[in-house]
């Protein structure tokens, strides 16, 4: 009987128990709750967003930039602009917003609607997108959050699609390295005193999303002045598919022309051949400066081997002109002297001297016409002599240029 007495008491003392710790959670949740919203009215009621959040008036207000590089959509040489997707933190801080953590249960952070707080001015130079500044206005549209700490140190975060304008060099194409910059700037830094500071600030690549035509090799961020920070991004473009689809075959393409000499005058190709590499030299030309930028400072060093390949092959079309024009100038007279001397020696006697005669004109011709096809064969040679070297040492400097 005692032990039943026992197990009954031990039993209430534990649901007793049970029960006045839930309640003691429950009044802890409670109070946590109660005392964040205890601590927002604190802040916030006689905060106002327009007023400058220092409480000397004079005291510069450090402002720290940090942009997070997140992927590159697209590098648009020949517009001279760069796509890419990036998240800019902006950094500062705010001595209205401060609180000692003892006082409300620990409390270190707050999440705030940005429209809440006051916000720095920032806006970057190079960007000509809509997103170009962060204002009352840009947060107040984008619905953006800002993160507050305990020690005032406030966070405010956006996801920006950037179209930048950038000043490509192509000169070493396709084997160029390309440099863009961002430059930061605060439009009204003399009114509230805003200092940009490098030492704040970063640019990062942590999150980035390697695209399959340029690789990210550096970020680099310095301070330009007092109220301007310059951040720069280094992309090398990877050279392999524009290798394959373009340098290869202009250079096969070379190959072709030169042995273009090595055709018979006789086959009659010569021409042909002649043309038709000359028309797919101007095709990959016009291919080139549709995606190069109309820039007559930066020419590409490609662009200049592609023009003087056209140039070549252009000359070479008018010395097989001019060479075939020698080969056959003589032909078709030489045939009627022929046709002359077969229908005279049908004539009788009357026409043998006239038939003498133009046997040996008929000689006469068929020695010039042999001596004229031997200069042309050696025009021809030397044609083929002058492409060769113009080939190769065109593509020699071309390979310097672009090794230096």
């Amino acid at each position: 009987m005692s032990y039943q007495i026992i197990n009954l008491n031990l039993t209430g003392v534990i649901f007793f128990s049970s029960l006045v710790l839930v309640q003691i959670a429950v009044c802890q949740g409670k109070y946590k709750a109660e005392t964040e919203t205890i601590l927002l009215d604190t802040l916030f009621t006689n905060y106002t967003r327009y007023r400058k959040p220092v409480e000397l008036y004079s005291k510069t207000i450090p402002v720290g930039i940090n942009l997070y590089i997140l992927s590159l959509n697209e590098v648009d040489v020949k517009s001279q602009t760069l796509h890419l997707a990036s998240w800019l933190e902006v950094t500062w801080t705010d001595e209205y917003l401060t609180w000692n953590t003892s006082e409300f249960s620990n409390i270190q952070y707050l999440r705030l609607p940005a429209v809440k707080v006051w916000v720095p001015v920032v806006c970057n130079l190079q960007e000509i997108s809509g997103k170009k500044c962060v204002t009352y206005g840009s947060v107040t549209n984008s619905g953006s959050e800002v993160g507050v700490e305990n020690t005032g140190r406030v966070f405010l975060s956006e996801t920006i699609e950037s179209i930048i304008i950038c000043s490509f060099n192509v000169q070493n194409f396709p084997f160029d390295t390309q440099t863009c910059s961002f430059e930061f700037f605060s439009p009204n830094y003399f009114l509230q005193n805003i200092h940009l500071v490098q030492n704040q600030s970063s640019f990062q690549s942590g999150y980035y999303i390697p695209n399959e035509e340029w690789d990210l090799v550096s970020t680099t961020v310095k301070e330009v002045g007092y109220y301007t920070l310059e951040m720069t991004i280094t992309l090398r473009r990877i050279p392999l598919f524009p290798t394959l689809s373009l340098i290869f075959p202009i250079i096969a393409l070379s190959i072709m022309n030169t042995f273009c000499s090595l055709l018979p005058i006789e086959s009659g190709e010569k021409m042909g051949m002649s043309m038709a590499i000359f028309l797919t030299f101007a095709v990959f030309g016009s291919m080139i400066s549709d995606s190069m930028p109309k820039n007559s400072v930066h020419i590409s060093w490609f662009s200049v081997y592609v023009t003087t390949q056209i140039i070549l092959n252009g000359f070479s079309v008018i010395m097989v002109t001019v060479v075939l024009h020698i080969y056959y100038k003589d032909v078709v007279s030489s045939r009627t002297l022929d046709l002359v001397e077969d229908n005279s020696g049908q004539s009788g006697t009357l026409h043998e001297m006239f038939a003498k005669r133009s046997s040996v004109q008929s000689d006469i011709q068929n020695k010039k016409q042999e001596k004229k096809m031997c200069q042309a064969k050696r025009l021809d040679r030397c044609m083929m002599i002058f492409t060769i070297c113009t080939n190769v040492v065109s593509f020699c400097v071309y390979a310097s240029l672009i090794l230096s």
